[in-house]
């Protein structure tokens, strides 16, 4: 945590495609620097969906609710986000943050072969 996802119109999949690497480099130093997460837990997903509304690019942003994320700090979260994605998309964006609160989140990684 914390879990970026973008959801991006299809047609933008050809640009999206060849600025991943970009954007991921961009969101992960944003949430170190930003929101001060743990690298190792730094998530990026990026998903090609038929229909965006009301922009061609929705982004879920989720982090764990603590002291240092306020209102400033998600605020410009927010504004790297939306700067490292137009720069590659050209299109505008819509972003929602919602923090966690870390009694109610639950999580599991588990391994290829590991059992359960």
């Amino acid at each position: 945590m914390p879990v970026i996802r973008i959801f991006y119109e299809e047609t933008l999949d050809p640009v999206m495609r060849a600025g991943r690497g970009e954007i991921q480099t961009k969101l992960e130093a944003m949430m170190r620097e930003v929101l001060a997460a743990d690298p190792a837990k730094c998530q990026v997903v990026m998903s090609a969906v038929m229909h965006a509304t009301p922009k061609p690019v929705y982004v879920d942003l989720q982090f764990r609710a603590n002291d240092h994320r306020t209102r400033d700090v998600v605020s410009e979260a927010m504004d790297r986000t939306a700067t490292a994605i137009v720069a590659v998309t050209g299109t505008g964006i819509r972003i929602r943050a919602f923090d966690i609160d870390q009694a109610t989140l639950h999580a599991l990684d588990r391994e290829a072969g590991a059992a359960s």
